[in-house]
């Protein structure tokens, strides 16, 4: 860990800068364009310098993410993304403190690395309390589906996408992890003609390890257990992958040709209020999704 560095430009005009973004950021609605600092520095990773380019639309309320790319443009084969904690949120949920660290000696820990649902973790770099992760250019579902307003999830998308989705959390929940956050906030799209998908990081596993009460800071649609502070499990992560489901679903009742009562059927099951009525495991739902994938679909009027 802290291999990575970065170096501020710590002269005049910089500060100058510096006040002027800060000024901004109190003085805005949630300060989302501030750069703050980063702007005039160098992330050092390998020996290489990187600049910081601009901020990610996959940036939420709890962490926001910038573009990272390499000083010498005729060598940039690689781009990163760092990651932090907005100062909002860390004001807001002090107990979050170190979060980030725990989710970095997770990702090590566990051996999670290379996996082509995960997005890869580079380091960490703790005097900073920031994540630098590989880029892989895409959007964020919500956001693909905001951009795409005439994507319907076609069929042999739409299971591709949910089966590399449950393989990814079936690797985690192997490992004996659960990620308990899986929203389209968290899901890329990536950039291809394919629309692969991956998971943008490991969701709030660290925070559940450390004991942190995650709930309050999180959206609507949570399974019943985390809004009445029960103790979380896989079927809590089952029921997320519900709600996704049920995410696509209302997209796809936009081409009636495309609502399925197989797939409705799965989804139900998933975010069933009592868990021991959900699937007890990912690789069941796995293997509904196959089956639906081999047989013709009884369609409904999407109404």
């Amino acid at each position: 860990m802290g291999k990575a560095k970065i170096i501020h430009d710590d002269s005049w005009m910089s500060s100058l800068s510096n006040v002027l973004s800060g000024f901004l950021y109190d003085f805005t609605s949630d300060g989302n364009y501030n750069l703050g600092k980063l702007k005039h520095s160098d992330v050092v990773v390998d020996g290489k310098h990187y600049k910081v380019m601009s901020k990610l639309l996959v940036s939420g309320r709890m962490f926001e993410c910038f573009r990272l790319t390499l000083e010498d443009d005729s060598e940039n084969d690689t781009e990163l993304v760092l990651r932090r904690m907005t100062e909002l949120f860390k004001r807001q949920h002090p107990e979050c403190s170190g979060l980030l660290a725990h989710e970095y000696e997770l990702y090590k820990e566990m051996n999670l690395s290379h996996n082509d649902g995960l997005i890869d973790i580079v380091d960490y770099i703790p005097e900073e309390e920031v994540v630098l992760s590989k880029l892989v250019p895409g959007l964020s579902l919500d956001r693909f589906v905001e951009q795409n307003p005439e994507y319907y999830f076609k069929r042999r998308t739409t299971i591709k996408m949910l089966k590399q989705l449950i393989k990814t959390v079936d690797f985690l929940h192997k490992k004996g992890l659960c990620h308990f956050n899986i929203s389209p906030e968290n899901i890329l799209v990536k950039m291809t003609e394919e629309h692969d998908i991956m998971l943008l990081n490991i969701g709030l596993a660290a925070a559940y390890n450390k004991g942190v009460r995650f709930a309050p800071f999180l959206t609507n649609g949570l399974p019943p257990e985390m809004t009445n502070a029960e103790p979380l499990d896989k079927q809590t992560d089952i029921f997320e992958i519900g709600q996704i489901i049920k995410y696509i679903i209302n997209v796809r009742k936009k081409d009636p040709t495309r609502a399925s009562n197989h797939l409705k059927m799965i989804a139900m099951k998933c975010t069933k209020r009592k868990r021991e009525e959900r699937y007890s495991n990912v690789r069941e739902i796995l293997k509904d999704i196959e089956v639906w994938e081999h047989k013709y679909d009884n369609f409904f009027d999407g109404k």
